[in-house]
């Protein structure tokens, strides 16, 4: 104790050393340091006219770059009014009447771009007639037969690159549409346009003296050019511009004309139809603002480089200082002793590298004197942690006269909050379901006033809205203060409890759907008994038929884990068998609709009789004969129905049933009983239709998703 005054006058005695011996303040050299680095930003500042040219030079890209996009549009625009035309005439009832004279003269009145003509072909080349001359007068067929197979096989319109005609040796660009006459591609329908169409497009714009714009197509060939048009036009664009269509739909790109200009050149490719607008800049124009920043620019560069050299001057005055404090700073971080007081020449940092060695050494013996007091909680704790960790508990306490509340990060995930988000004693009774909290509170006060251990099990709702399990058990104490406090763990049960409900229901669901399908078996059974005893022959067959069919309807709600079904994979789990390899025989139409398990079991029998009764007797005995099976929602019923109709056609004459058949008997009590439908059965003599109706409550497996599906498809 006596050498401690000694010890903090040598302290003192060596910092009036140091600062007697320190030949500049950190001060001023900060201020060096600000003057130095001031006087190159000042002069940098002058230097924005060269942000200015950039900007400047960025919004004329934009503005160009936007003008060659909004033109591409418009290219695309152009064309399809022409497609929307041809598609209008190729609609019209005169052709198909076969009135050719008629549609002529109305051709001969529309009005598209100038010069146009019009001329109608048939699938193989063959020229019915054509707008540049009379009608009736005879003309060669098509050399195009290539281009008219394809619109015939693809049933589009097609619009061409620009190409030279061999008989009329123009420029022309042509658009071909199909003229369709019950499903088949009778005749084509050809608009030949020029390129003069193009280039009033391009007049429109008043493109800039010295400026070009041009279009291409997608073969890259000019079609229209704002200079030299009779020069260019017909002729490919140059490389760099295709090259560059090539790997981009748009952009920017450095070039030099046809006619051997440098230009800045400004693309886009329309999105419809693949032509592109081309607009380019003379870069001399551009050129001209960077001649007159070059000379401002390199006196800026020479005036940084002169403030550059003298901040590093000054910055050597105090890099050495710094780096002896980095270098202390570092062994008081790795908790090394720091040496003596050696000056740094800088009042303040000598000052700092004093305190740093009392730092140092006061650390390093409140060190030792921790370790062996960490030494023995860090085993005790060690323990506890395994212990913890190993049955996924949480610990806490909670000390009821403060209100202070400590969790674990285990604990706090228990209850959906992150390691290190706050946590109180009212945020988890807030927690706590709200059927749950009087019982958890009742639990807590018997433990503290009886002193007994707290065993309770609640619902927690977490911030994510998700409900889970939580099991706390506590034990009340006496602190060494005097104060009563309770410690305890607590541990999530959610899947435990989740296995247990799911375990009983699964059983009760067992013993539903067994019983149903033993019904339903149990309901065949008995008519199909009755059949027999009327001498059926055929009735052991359909016995075994109709238990295939529920079988495959079995098959069915298995794959979905007896969650349901969609309507439509019900009907061509049945009828998937009977269907055509163009899949025309059974068409089938109508919503989304998702059926419960028993009515998937009750319409799956029913459309196995309508299948086997249609295979039989109706339409799907002879090969033209089809089904046509649609369903809708009605929202206009009370309550809401599912409707679904069966319609057969092209089969054999249907005649009225003498009596009513097993089929009969089973789709109605199947569907009318278990279900609380309405079956209309109707032998029409040019096919059996049957009507079916159903409240939607009896068959959709959420009310929500019917309620969905009435509002986008209800009739």
């Amino acid at each position: 104790m006596a050498r401690e005054p000694m010890a903090e006058t040598n302290t003192a005695q060596a910092a009036m050393g140091l600062q007697a011996r320190a030949r500049i303040s950190l001060r001023q050299v900060l201020w060096g340091l600000v003057l130095a680095i001031s006087l190159p930003i000042i002069l940098v500042a002058a230097g924005g006219f060269y942000s200015g040219y950039r900007a400047e030079q960025q919004a004329v890209d934009q503005r160009m770059q936007e003008t060659a996009r909004a033109m591409s549009l418009l290219l695309d625009r152009e064309i399809d009014k022409s497609v929307l035309v041809m598609r209008v005439l190729a609609q019209s009832p005169t052709l198909a009447s076969g009135d050719f004279e008629g549609f002529y003269r109305r051709v001969k009145d529309v009005r598209l771009a100038d010069p146009f003509w019009i001329a109608l072909f048939e699938p193989d080349g063959r020229t019915v007639f054509n707008t540049r001359v009379p009608y009736g007068v005879r003309l060669p067929d098509s050399n195009r037969v290539d281009v008219l197979r394809q619109v015939r096989d693809t049933r589009e319109p097609h619009v061409s690159n620009l190409y030279t005609g061999s008989l009329s040796g123009e420029r022309l660009i042509t658009i071909d549409a199909p003229v369709i006459i019950d499903e088949t591609v009778a005749y084509i329908l050809t608009l030949a346009i020029t390129p003069e169409a193009f280039q009033n497009i391009i007049r429109d714009q008043r493109i800039v003296d010295g400026w070009n714009a041009a279009v291409l197509d997608r073969s890259k060939r000019i079609v229209a050019r704002s200079r030299a048009p009779e020069r260019f036009v017909g002729q490919v664009a140059s490389a760099n511009v295709q090259e560059a269509l090539a790997a981009s739909s748009e952009g920017i790109i450095q070039s030099v004309t046809l006619d051997g200009i440098a230009v800045r050149t400004y693309f886009s490719q329309s999105p419809a139809y693949g032509w592109s607008f081309v607009i380019s800049i003379p870069t001399s124009e551009l050129a001209q603002s960077i001649e007159r920043s070059l000379f401002w620019l390199m006196i800026l560069a020479g005036v940084v480089l002169g403030g550059l050299i003298l901040a590093a001057l000054l910055a050597r005055a105090i890099a050495r200082p710094v780096d002896q404090l980095v270098a202390a700073a570092q062994a008081l971080g790795r908790r090394e002793a720091v040496s003596g007081p050696d000056t740094t020449q800088v009042l303040e940092f000598d000052t700092i590298r004093t305190a740093l060695a009392e730092a140092s050494a006061d650390i390093r013996q409140h060190e030792r004197d921790r370790e062996d007091v960490l030494a023995q909680i860090a085993e005790s704790e060690a323990r506890l942690r395994l212990a913890l960790n190993a049955g996924h508990f949480g610990s806490w306490e909670l000390t009821p006269d403060t209100g202070t509340f400590i969790t674990t990060a285990t604990c706090r995930a228990n209850f959906g909050r992150g390691r290190d988000e706050p946590f109180t004693y009212a945020d988890l009774v807030a927690s706590i379901h709200p059927d749950d909290r009087a019982m958890q509170a009742e639990a807590v006060a018997q433990a503290i006033a009886n002193n007994t251990d707290l065993h309770v099990e609640y619902r927690v709702i977490w911030p994510d809205e998700s409900e889970h399990w939580i099991r706390v058990s506590g034990r009340a104490r006496i602190g060494a203060n005097g104060q009563l406090s309770m410690v305890g763990v607590s541990q999530e049960i959610t899947e435990r409890k989740l296995a247990d409900e799911r375990q009983a229901l699964l059983l009760r669901e067992l013993d539903h759907r067994v019983k149903n399908t033993l019904a339903t078996v149990q309901s065949v059974a008995s008519l199909t008994r009755r059949s027999a005893e009327n001498t059926d022959p055929a009735a052991w067959n359909a016995f075994m038929d109709r238990l295939h069919g529920l079988a495959k309807t079995h098959d069915l709600l298995t794959t979905t884990h007896w969650q349901g079904a969609l309507l439509e994979d019900v009907l061509k789990n049945e009828l998937d068998p009977y269907q055509d390899t163009i899949r025309q025989r059974i068409r089938l139409r109508g919503p989304k609709i998702t059926l419960q398990p028993s009515a998937v079991l009750a319409l799956g029998l029913a459309i196995h009789e309508m299948a086997t009764n249609a295979v039989k007797y109706g339409s799907l005995s002879v090969p033209d004969g089809k089904v046509h099976v649609m369903w809708a929602l009605t929202s206009g019923s009370t309550p809401p129905s599912l409707l679904v109709e069966w319609a057969e056609s092209g089969g054999p004459t249907v005649k009225q049933p003498e009596r009513q058949g097993f089929g009969t008997k089973l789709i109605q009590r199947g569907l009318a009983q278990q279900l609380g439908g309405e079956i209309k059965l109707d032998f029409a003599p040019a096919g059996v239709r049957c009507v079916i109706t159903f409240p939607i409550a009896t068959l959709m497996t959420d009310a929500d998703e019917a309620t969905e599906t009435r509002q986008r498809y209800a009739s």
